[in-house]
């Protein structure tokens, strides 16, 4: 007799917009710092190798050359210019020097994405920021791996796109009417594919599965399709339309400034960069944030109940204290302190079991996420970090009834 598939969390597409954003205004270190950091340093190291590579070169010849551009009122005109004339030796150095670059663009440019994801997710289950040193080695170490399995993301995305794309020439070739028809299919099944298994690098990176991810991916939003789709394209809209009304207010400033001096047009050059930069930084966070929030709660590791509870206690990120200074006066959710001894008698369960009622009697539930600093004393070191009796069947987060003796689990 098979045992009956446990229900999917359901994702509510407004609850884990609002939940992801409020990570991003409670946690901007944890989101913003190294994913900064790691923003800057590509750009300092460009700058490096463009000295490196004015002193490698030397002398560069130049050539004169005459093209026809074309005028905004739609003619054209002769245009004499200098270009570089490189030789053979300096156009190898040149192409060397711009893979270098474009390589460490690519590999910082990833970590700020990992450092936003482990950011987000270390805030979501309340753990300390990471110190920064630490938060940016994190990252980089992590990215290499994140690189490959991109590689075999693309080139399966570049096969199956070809595929879709030569069905629509074949049917073209069948029909006018049926190649719209067939190309409209094919684009429709590309999207559905996309989103099925966007969440894999969150996957990834929480549950490190490396090539399982995409099929985790897959596992996770079936049954969820329209909520993962709804998620990607609200957050999207969002965050493009802040982004854009804030870069076109700040374009307009800065040429205001330039109509008015040039010298102060050129000195508002500089804060203008960096507000650029800023507003990167954070609508960048603000997208990813609410895409780990769906992962979370896709995986079972977190529910609307859970994120409701936890926001009546205080939200994620409380203090330790908070949670050592004893059970709240009404029922929610509270973490494990390090001195609790961990429940006794409790039945084993998968991770992230949650109930959806509290204990009668004005009874509490506390929460522990697993981390080592939150283990209980006694608990094992094993996923989990209960006593092997006790322990849940995966990693994550468990729920727990405090009852009259604490033996009761949700």
């Amino acid at each position: 007799m098979s045992t009956p598939e446990s229900p999917r969390p359901a994702l509510p597409v407004g609850l884990t917009l609002d939940r992801g954003f409020a990570l991003l205004r409670r946690h901007p270190r944890a989101l913003l710092l190294p994913q900064l950091v790691l923003n800057v340093l590509p750009a300092l190291f460009g700058l490096v190798l463009v000295g490196v590579g004015y002193l490698l070169l030397g002398d560069v010849r130049t050539r004169t050359e005459q093209v026809r551009e074309s005028t905004f009122l739609g003619d054209s005109r002769l245009v004499t210019r200098e270009v570089a004339d490189y030789s053979s030796g300096q156009q190898v150095l040149l192409g060397v020097l711009i893979a270098i670059g474009a390589l460490v663009f690519v590999w910082f440019l990833l970590a700020a994405y990992v450092s936003v994801v482990r950011g987000a997710d270390r805030a979501v289950e309340g753990r300390p920021h990471l110190p920064l040193g630490r938060a940016m080695r994190e990252s980089l170490t992590a990215t290499p791996k994140l690189f490959g399995l991109g590689i075999v993301f693309y080139l399966g995305m570049v096969v199956v796109f070809a595929g879709l794309a030569l069905v629509v020439v074949l049917a073209a070739q069948l029909a006018g009417a049926l190649a719209v028809l067939v190309g409209l299919a094919a684009f429709l099944a590309l999207v559905y594919l996309v989103v099925r298994v966007l969440l894999w690098p969150v996957v990834h990176l929480s549950e490190a599965t490396g090539v399982r991810s995409y099929r985790r991916a897959w596992d996770l939003t079936r049954g969820r399709f329209w909520s993962v789709f709804g998620v990607l394209l609200l957050v999207g809209i969002v965050v493009s339309v802040v982004s854009t009304v804030l870069s076109l207010g700040l374009q307009l400033v800065v040429g205001g400034l330039f109509a008015l001096d040039e010298t102060v047009g050129a000195v508002s050059v500089i804060p203008y960069v960096v507000l650029l930069v800023g507003l990167s930084v954070i609508t960048t966070a603000g997208f990813i944030a609410p895409v780990v929030v769906a992962y979370r709660t896709l995986a079972g590791r977190d529910t609307a109940e859970l994120w409701q509870a936890a926001e009546a206690m205080g939200g994620p990120g409380r203090d330790a204290g908070d949670a050592a200074a004893g059970p709240p006066a009404e029922p929610g959710v509270r973490r494990w302190a390090s001195d609790e001894p961990p429940i006794a008698g409790a039945g084993s369960g998968g991770a992230g079991g949650v109930s959806s009622g509290s204990a009668a009697g004005g009874s509490s539930e506390r929460l522990w996420s697993g981390d080592a600093a939150e283990r209980p004393e006694g608990a094992a070191d094993r996923p989990g970090g209960l006593p092997a009796a006790d322990a849940p069947a995966d990693p994550g987060m468990d729920r727990w009834k405090r009852g009259a003796d604490d033996g009761e689990r949700a």
